[in-house]
This record gives structure tokens, sequence and C-alpha cells, in this order.
């Protein structure tokens, strides 16, 4: 294993696939539902959330992993003979998460060396980003070259999205810049963005037909990336999963990206911006 290691978020949505290929360690949040608490992803399945979620009486409540609880993880990578960490972590604008991985960055700063970055983004955002800095050091990368592209990456990162309501959004506090749309939705249906940290509204699609903004969705992505670039790019996805893939066929002719890498949207992502949500994060450099 290598002396550089890599450290997330479960909002990063990442497949146990790609954690197990590249050695990527998850630090999971928590989702308080119907009165009980749960680590997303590991004492609780997405299916088994969205289940819930369609029955609660109530919104869920989510919290940041703690400063200590970093740390652990931290010096258990340190204990294996780790080096060097990455730390890559949900937009700052959205939760505390990015604070408490500093905190506990300065807890071990003797026993370990770790960067802590703020992704700008979540869920097939974040993870598109984790995924790239794993790759980037699975090819022999060094510790600084894959900081310098993660400066890139983050700065290029965009994120476009459907959501079934903005009633999640609204209530979890999270809507930032599309809070204006709220109470105006009659026979309108947005295309939101998530984008330097923070959710705006990107454009405001009429008719009340979901085929309607999802073709838009597909023509505004083809519209906003250079098709003699190549593109990286992953597909968000709830409970429909052919959705996204439809999103991803009708742009394979239209853009030059060789791998779409599908993330199902977990537990704490949903209990913020509801289900029924689909969208695409891409970046070219």
């Amino acid at each position: 294993m290598s002396n550089i290691r890599i450290v997330t978020d479960s909002t990063a949505d990442l497949s146990q696939e790609i954690v197990e290929q590249y050695g990527i360690i998850v630090v999971p949040l928590t989702v308080l539902i119907e009165g009980k608490s749960y680590l997303d992803r590991v004492n609780i399945d997405n299916e088994t959330f969205y289940g819930m979620l369609r029955g609660a009486k109530e919104l869920p409540t989510t919290s940041q992993p703690s400063p200590a609880v970093f740390a652990q993880v931290y010096q258990s990578l340190a204990a294996e003979g780790v080096k060097e960490i990455i730390s890559i972590h949900i937009s700052s604008d959205l939760s505390g998460t990015v604070q408490s991985a500093r905190l506990a960055q300065n807890m071990v700063a003797d026993q370990v060396k770790v960067t802590v970055i703020d992704s700008r983004s979540a869920t097939m955002g974040l993870g598109l980003v984790v995924l790239s800095a794993a790759k980037a050091l699975n090819e022999g990368r060094t510790l600084q070259e894959t900081l310098l592209l993660l400066e890139m990456i983050v700065e290029k990162l965009d994120l476009l999205f459907l959501l079934d309501s903005l009633d999640n959004l609204q209530k979890g506090g999270r809507i930032g810049k599309a809070s204006f749309l709220v109470g105006s939705l009659l026979n309108i249906k947005p295309i939101l963005r998530l984008k330097d940290g923070v959710i705006h509204a990107y454009e405001k699609v009429r008719g009340n037909k979901e085929n309607k903004a999802l073709e838009r969705l597909i023509d505004v992505l083809a519209e906003k990336i250079d098709p003699q670039k190549k593109v990286y790019c992953a597909m968000g996805y709830c409970d429909n999963k052919e959705t996204a893939e439809y999103i991803a066929n009708r742009l394979q002719e239209k853009i030059n990206c060789d791998d779409f890498v599908f993330m199902q949207i977990g537990n704490v992502v949903i209990t913020h911006i509801g289900m029924g949500a689909v969208g695409m994060a891409f970046y070219q450099l």
C-alpha cells in the first residue's frame, strides 16, 4: 500500500468497488431519522434509508464527524506507516466536515502530515475529485503533483442537477443562492447548479413535464462542455439510475467522455435534496 493515502467522507457517494480498488478511507457522517441515529453507509444502506425517508413524518437531520473521529482515522493510518494523507471533503458551505478534518489535522501534526482539501462540491462532484486523486496517485504522481492537479480540478469542477422538489433543500437550509425560487415554482422546473461550494439556480424550465427539464439539462451539459477536449464526468442518481443512464447515453455522441462513472446519492445528501435527484458532475482541464 502506498505511503500516501486518501481520506474522504461518506457524502462522496463512492461505490464500495472504487473504495476497495484504491484503498480510500471513508469517514461516515451521521443521519438521524425517526428517532434513531445511523452512520451513513455503515449500518444503514441507501435502499433502506430511501424507504424510511418516504414514510418519515419529519425531515431527518444529519451531522458531521467530530474532529476526534478524524484524528483517530489519521492516527490509524500513521500506525500503518502512512506518511502523507490527502483528506478531501464536502463543501464547507454545506457542512462542517472540512472544519472537523482541519481541527484533527492539527491534533495529529506530530504524527502524520495531513492536507485537507475543501472540494467545494458534494456527492458525485466530491466523488469525482476523490476518484481523480486516487487515479493520479495510482499512476505514480507525487504528492505535490497530485495536490496541484486537485487545485485545478476543484477550480474547474461543475455540477448540474434536477430535483423533484425544493422542499428538503429549503427545510435543511442548504438552498443557497436558489432561495428566490421557493414559492414561485408553479409550472417551473429549475435546473440547479453546485459551483464554488454553493447551490445556485442555473435555469428555470417552464412546463411541468419532467422530460422537458431533463432534455434541457442534457442540452445545457452539452453546451457547457467543449467537445474537442476530454471531459471527466460522474453521473449521480438515487432510485432512478435509468434516468442517469439516459443522460449519459444522450451525451455520449456529443462530448469526449470515455468513462461515465455512476454514483448512487447517499443518505446524508438525499436528506437535504429529496428523492428523484439526478445530475452530472464534470471538469475539463
